[in-house]
């Protein structure tokens, strides 16, 4: 996969509603011009009671020239559910911000919200050249019949879509002088000695942060939950009906026959991780960057000496790259969309919003907030201030405060912006994690492959099967429940369910995306 260019100016699902009529629907935006935004994500930050006390979200319309709204679905509520509420609504919302990603078709053609391809080019003519210059992009953003549908969230570079995988305690390794661990046997021994010294065991979860986990050590694509790649070849392919799956299983049933691998692995969650790095009950596991950071923070101020950095996924046992890592296009599946409610008279007013977020001026606010408050240029990079890096509130709730781009927004994601998010170990553990790994990267599943909605029906019966077949089979097969012997079997019963189906499916939309 390509890096995202460096910009200029630095050197750097869903349940059917019937909408007709919406259309014709008179904006529910207030008549002083201000534009109403739905968004499950860009919530204001906890600190403040609510967007209007936000520095973040009052300073946007100042620095935009655009007035806004925003709604957002009850704090706890499922967004899902939120969404087909809001749409089963007369009036819709001006713009909404959600995952249109794959199914905006199904939306532009019951008329919730627009097809914005005939004015793009010249009410955005920021984005349309951002999407001009990354082709990559520009196709996620359209439909198979070419209709561009959103303005989408951008990353910089492909180690901030990397921001999960292996870590372990730097500390023991030194003080076993060990090595960092390179390949499956190292990885091993060091569980084995981790487990003999400190009675730690391998500690990890069971759902998508082991999402390849360490299966591409094995030349494998996937842990626990089914997940599709693309072959070498160009073909669509379910990582758990590959031999070399097998051979993965294998490993983890191993470690859980000599007792190296955490009893409530099945069960535990992000916190229950977090908690047992705290008790020393574990020295190596797969998390994201923000744990990382959140560990060694922890430790620091129980001073309790331990020190976590982010492994390189070990390599293959030929000595080549991993064949499989966590990672996600640099593109998000989320984006904002302009509902069919808003008035032709606002449309320019709203592109002008949305047109913002790709200018020099606009990236810099998402990204860093307001120039002489939040950040200022220093040696020609802009760098957060004091109110940033030294609020009481801690950095990253300032950050949230203060920004828009901290995890999903608008725009582009700059690298400068994680670079001064993170601190040192995290931050090197993420381009640790993505280093030399294009191949791996180019092997994912695009999220921007769009179904047809007989084809999204029929996956998704299939599916409903097929995810719950292998996630039982696979816990069967590491705790030794399920002999691996069986594996064969375990295939033909998966193409019994329809797989062989499921993936013509998924070829057939995969091809639909290249020619886009």
């Amino acid at each position: 996969m390509k890096k995202l260019k460096k910009l200029c100016f630095f050197t750097f699902l869903i349940v059917s509603v019937v909408l007709a009529g919406c259309q014709n629907n008179k904006s529910n935006a207030v008549e002083d011009g201000t534009l109403t935004i739905w968004s499950t994500w860009m919530t204001p930050s906890p600190t403040v009671k609510s967007y209007e006390e936000s520095p973040f979200h009052q300073n946007l319309e100042k620095e935009s020239g655009v007035k806004l709204k925003w709604q957002f679905p009850t704090e706890g509520s499922d967004w899902s559910q939120a969404f087909n509420l809001m749409l089963s609504e007369k009036q819709l919302p001006d713009l909404i911000y959600y995952g249109w990603m794959g199914v905006a078709d199904k939306y532009i053609n019951e008329g919730a919200i627009r097809d914005l391809t005939k004015d793009i080019e010249e009410k955005a003519p920021n984005y349309w050249k951002f999407l001009k210059e990354h082709p990559e992009f520009d196709r996620a953003m359209k439909t198979d019949d070419g209709k561009y549908y959103m303005f989408g969230f951008f990353r910089e570079q492909p180690y901030q879509a990397s921001y999960m995988g292996p870590m372990i305690r730097q500390d023991w390794l030194e003080e076993q002088n060990l090595s960092m661990p390179e390949n499956i046997a190292d990885w091993t021994k060091t569980i084995e000695i981790f487990h003999e010294k400190y009675g730690a065991q391998l500690t990890f979860q069971t759902g998508w942060r082991m999402s390849p986990g360490f299966a591409g050590a094995f030349d494998a694509h996937g842990s626990f939950d089914t997940r599709y790649f693309i072959d070498k070849n160009g073909q669509v392919q379910l990582a758990q009906a590959q031999p070399e799956w097998r051979n993965y299983m294998a490993w983890f049933n191993d470690l859980y026959k000599k007792n190296l691998i955490d009893p409530d692995f099945a069960t535990i969650d992000d916190q229950g991780v977090k908690t047992k790095a705290s008790q020393d009950k574990t020295g190596a596991t797969i998390m994201n960057a923000g744990t990382l950071l959140a560990m060694n923070t922890d430790a620091t101020t129980n001073e309790t000496g331990a020190e976590w950095v982010g492994a390189p996924y070990p390599n293959q046992a030929d000595g080549t790259k991993s064949a499989s890592i966590f990672t996600e296009d640099l593109y998000n599946a989320q984006g904002i969309a302009i509902s069919t409610s808003l008035p032709e008279e606002e449309l320019d007013e709203a592109f002008k919003f949305l047109d913002w977020a790709y200018t020099e001026e606009g990236m810099q606010y998402w990204n860093f907030g307001k120039e002489g408050e939040s950040w200022e240029m220093v040696d020609g990079q802009p760098t957060f201030t004091d109110l940033i890096t030294e609020n009481k509130l801690g950095k990253d709730e300032a950050i949230a405060l203060y920004t828009g781009n901290w995890l999903s927004g608008q725009g582009v994601q700059l690298s400068r912006f994680i670079e001064q998010r993170l601190d040192e170990p995290s931050f090197n553990a993420s381009n640790s994690w993505s280093d030399g790994q294009e191949e791996a990267i180019d092997s994912i599943f695009p999220a921007a492959v769009s179904m047809t909605s007989e084809e999204r029906k029929e996956a998704s019966n299939l599916e409903n099967t097929i995810n719950t077949y292998v996630k039982e089979h696979a816990l069967k097969f590491v705790t030794g429940e399920e002999s691996l012997d069986k594996f064969d079997d375990f295939v033909k019963e998966l193409n019994n369910q329809g797989l062989e189906r499921l993936l013509e499916i998924r070829q057939a939309a995969y091809e639909r995306y290249l020619k886009r």
